[in-house]
């Protein structure tokens, strides 16, 4: 590796002394700089770029007539007239606004329950948020329907057998049920954010409160509360954000009952022929004004979070609260949150593949367990070929991933003319929803002469997309806490720029970057909305594969499927996040 990087060094500086007046311009600092700025644009810019340009056509992009100049309004006349995206954009906004709330709740009482307090069984809290993160999505949906739906849902089930009535205790096809199960799936990401809000504040306010005759609970509601109000705000509409781009969830528990949010009816309207392109832009391109809403909304709160700093060199102290009499009943409200949570889907995940098929809670059902599904799914071709291809896509993503955040964060950290802009490149891709990356993308590849859909390329290219912004801020923190010198050093006694990178700086980012890969490596199995649009035949990944599976009814399969690459993604996880504990990255995962 060295040898090629030297190599490459020596040829670039060749060339530029052909041609002194260059010397100064084309250096190789300069054209690593304008290529990761190019592929930057096209990643971010052109996606956006293709899904205006479409809104205001009426041809399809494999039309003959597509660039040409005529545009036309009808697409915005249509969606108006019909009612149905105002219909669309309410849902969406009652969705999305409903699991926010029930996340914020429940996952800012977890952060509480952690940071702040005594209460038994905490660091149990932080365990279970890891397994939650390898759960693939799309499981999330499968394990809610065997257990709230009307009829054979095994909680309606009992609640009937138990009161001896034919009623519903809960459906989880109604829009309750939908906001329910979303703000559940959203509560440890709420968690991983509040906490470290928490854990920051300097506890000798609340001492101070309670010396002054305040009860803990007004302490909490008078001082903890409103100092991590910005916080909690800002990770608030983080959670806003993801739930305005959810798929899987409104897609399996709501359509039955024609409950459509923006992502469910967009993957309708593409998936349902004849499309209308021009329209279905439309959708996605309001559904992109409201995501660029909430990040503007966003950066606001984190401006304004300086006001309420409660950290500082002086008199900082941290001691739990203790809870005395009532550290049992919050034990139990934590078990019973992350039974809803986390341990209720996984123990219906699991009954369903040990069963051929479904059954309720039975000793007979007990007594006839097997691991029929799981032979079944590990000799199934489609099962094996979707977890290769998650696996292949996850590698060449977490390759182009890592390249660009190191290259973008350095040039950003060391100040270099247009490294802002770079930084600004990486953290676009936030405010698109995966599924506009996943239509805008289809529309790009269709009109491209190289072919590349339906190929494993066309999947890397999205998933660097849609990953790079939250890699890039890892990437970034980590690079703002290696100093210059250590570059300059290298360069002083010979070391080209391209050397100085690897031998000096990559060492020292690699606990963020194999968290980064890490997180690609999660999202290549997890990531649904996007691959429906760009993979084929031969490129489906295990998110598609189960999804298909479902749609097909084989429950068993897909619950064992689901069951291996939940193991596998958790073992790589915790091992992941032992590793950055010992080479020091923060926090770990």
């Amino acid at each position: 590796m060295t040898t090629l990087v030297d190599s490459w060094a020596r040829l670039t500086t060749g060339r530029v002394t052909r041609f002194p007046a260059l010397r100064g311009v084309f250096t190789p600092r300069s054209v690593v700089y304008g290529l990761v700025l190019i592929i930057l644009l096209a990643q971010v810019a052109l996606p956006i770029a293709i899904l205006l340009f479409t809104s205001f056509k009426d041809a399809r992009p494999t039309d003959a007539d597509f660039f040409s100049l005529s545009f036309t309004l009808e697409n915005f006349r249509d969606a108006f007239a019909s009612g149905r995206l105002l219909s669309v954009t309410w849902t969406t906004v009652q969705f999305a606004g409903g699991s926010t709330l029930v996340a914020l709740a429940l996952g800012t009482f977890l952060a509480w329950i952690v940071a702040r307090t005594n209460a038994p069984f905490r660091n149990l809290v932080g365990v279970l948020t890891i397994v939650q993160m390898a759960v693939p999505g799309i499981l999330v949906p499968v394990a809610w329907t065997f257990l709230a739906s009307p009829k054979i849902g095994a909680i309606n089930v009992a609640w009937r057998n138990l009161t001896g009535t034919e009623g519903t205790l809960f459906n989880v096809y109604s829009m309750q049920g939908l906001i329910l199960v979303d703000g559940l799936t959203m509560v440890p990401m709420v968690y991983l954010f509040v906490v470290t809000v928490f854990s920051s504040m300097n506890s000798s306010l609340e001492e101070a409160a309670e010396v002054s005759g305040a009860s803990k609970l007004r302490a909490v509601r008078d001082i903890s509360l409103p100092l991590a109000a910005p916080g909690i705000a800002a990770v608030a509409i983080m959670a806003l954000m993801r739930a305005w781009e959810a798929f899987e969830i409104p897609w399996f528990l709501g359509v039955n009952e024609k409950i459509f949010t923006y992502a469910s009816e967009i993957y309708l309207r593409t998936s349902t022929p004849p499309s209308n392109v021009g329209l279905v832009s439309t959708y996605a391109v309001f559904m992109l004004l409201g995501a660029v809403v909430m990040i503007w909304w966003y950066d606001r709160f984190n401006q304004a979070g300086e006001r309420y700093a409660v950290i500082s060199g002086k008199n900082f102290s941290s001691v739990r609260m203790d809870l005395g009499r009532w550290r049992v009943p919050v034990a139990i409200l934590t078990f019973a949150v992350l039974t809803l949570v986390i341990l209720l889907p996984l123990f219906m995940l699991l009954w369903m593949s040990l069963n051929p098929f479904f059954r309720q809670f039975s000793w007979e059902a007990v007594t006839s367990l097997s691991l029929e599904s799981y032979v079944a799914a590990l000799q199934t071709p489609n099962i094996l070929q979707g977890f290769m291809n998650s696996l292949l896509v996850g590698v060449l993503a977490s390759i182009g991933v890592l390249t660009l955040s190191t290259l973008a964060a350095w040039f950003s950290a060391r100040r270099v003319p247009g490294g802002r802009l770079l930084y600004l490149l990486t953290s676009v891709p936030m405010a698109l929803p995966n599924v506009i990356v996943g239509v805008s993308f289809l529309w790009i590849f269709l009109i491209t002469p190289l072919p590349i859909y339906s190929t494993h390329w066309a999947l890397v290219i999205a998933y660097i997309t849609i990953i790079i912004a939250v890699v890039s801020r890892l990437v970034s923190a980590r690079m703002l806490q290696i100093s210059s010198e250590l570059e300059e050093a290298a360069q002083v006694v010979g070391a080209s720029f391209a050397r100085a990178i690897w031998t000096i700086v990559v060492p020292l980012l690699s606990p963020a970057l194999l968290a980064g890969a890490l997180i690609t490596m999660v999202m290549s199995f997890r990531e649904l909305q996007t691959t429906l649009y760009l993979a084929g035949p031969q490129t489906r990944t295990a998110a598609v594969v189960m999804f298909d599976m479902a749609g097909d009814g084989q429950f068993s399969t897909v619950a064992a499927f689901g069951i291996v690459t939940f193991a596998v993604l958790l073992v790589g996880l915790v091992g992941c996040n032992r590793l950055n504990a010992r080479m020091g990255l923060e926090g770990g995962l």
